[in-house]
């Protein structure tokens, strides 16, 4: 585990690029592909809330490792340059279901993200019913409201001092626990880390390249504005994009070789995403 400078943000972005336009039909339909899934699956009665849960870490996991498989081909083309026209198919993307893949691991950080979300909204439950006056509980009470009105009155019912604490408490604990699931599933699939093993090296490397992270975020975010502009046509470019980022900062945070050889993600021209630069 390295800590990276304020710039490799930048230079994740960039090799993320490296990465996209090297195969950009795979990409861009890996990530589609494991998208609709994902929103298929929590259109299933009985099962739509918890299968894309489910579902997730071995997709993403499986996402990784095409990333992985792409990175790998560019750098052997430099001694073979036609490496870069080995196929590579779709059905990595599912890779994580076989017997061979840590299905147990990814489950768990399934089951970990589950329970961390039913417990947060317990959490923001108890704060909004200990917050809000009895007469809007009543009248939230009744039949005719839905949800969405329910929910408008109850928070509209507490106190602003109330309303910024809860806000602070639950902006902490979901960034705790943000920070120790980020790399859980690249580390377990491509690094063989154990779950316990995996979500402390994951917390320790967010906190420790927090800069990097926050400039690699605030840069995707500014290319996701045009996501609406364009009628959510970038979207398709956008979201990829910043997959394919990640998987940069991954290998750059966590890299393969010993720290004393550890070398960075960059765009270069001339050796693609697997293109180094010695620190």
């Amino acid at each position: 585990m390295l800590k990276r400078p304020a710039g490799s943000g930048l230079r994740w972005i960039a090799g993320g690029w490296i990465l996209l336009k090297t195969r950009p039909g795979l990409v861009i339909g890996g990530v589609t592909l494991m998208y609709l899934l994902l929103i298929v699956s929590s259109l299933m009665p009985m099962v739509g809330l918890l299968l894309p849960a489910l579902l997730g870490p071995f997709l993403s996991g499986g996402l990784v490792v095409v990333f992985a498989r792409i990175a790998e081909i560019l750098e052997r083309s430099e001694a073979e340059p036609l490496a870069k026209e080995q196929p590579i198919g779709f059905d990595l993307l599912f890779s994580q279901f076989s017997g061979n893949a840590p299905w147990q691991s990814l489950l768990g950080v399934a089951t970990v993200s589950i329970v961390f979300n039913l417990l947060l909204l317990l959490i923001i439950s108890a704060v909004i019913g200990a917050g809000a006056d009895a007469k809007a509980m009543e009248i939230a009470g009744g039949d005719q409201m839905d949800q969405a009105e329910m929910a408008a009155m109850l928070l509209s019912s507490m106190s602003p001092g109330l309303m910024l604490t809860a806000a602070l408490v639950v902006v902490v604990v979901w960034g705790l626990y943000l920070a120790m699931t980020l790399y859980a599933v690249p580390l377990i699939v491509l690094r063989g880390f154990a779950l316990k093993a995996a979500f402390a090296a994951s917390f320790f490397a967010t906190f420790r390249n927090w800069l990097p992270l926050l400039i690699l975020g605030a840069l995707w975010l500014l290319m996701a504005m045009t996501i609406p502009l364009t009628l959510f046509i970038s979207a398709f470019l956008v979201v990829p994009l910043g997959w394919a980022a990640f998987y940069a900062s991954f290998v750059s945070i966590f890299p393969e070789q010993p720290p004393e050889q550890s070398e960075d993600l960059i765009a270069d021209k001339s050796t693609g995403a697997a293109a180094l630069e010695n620190k």
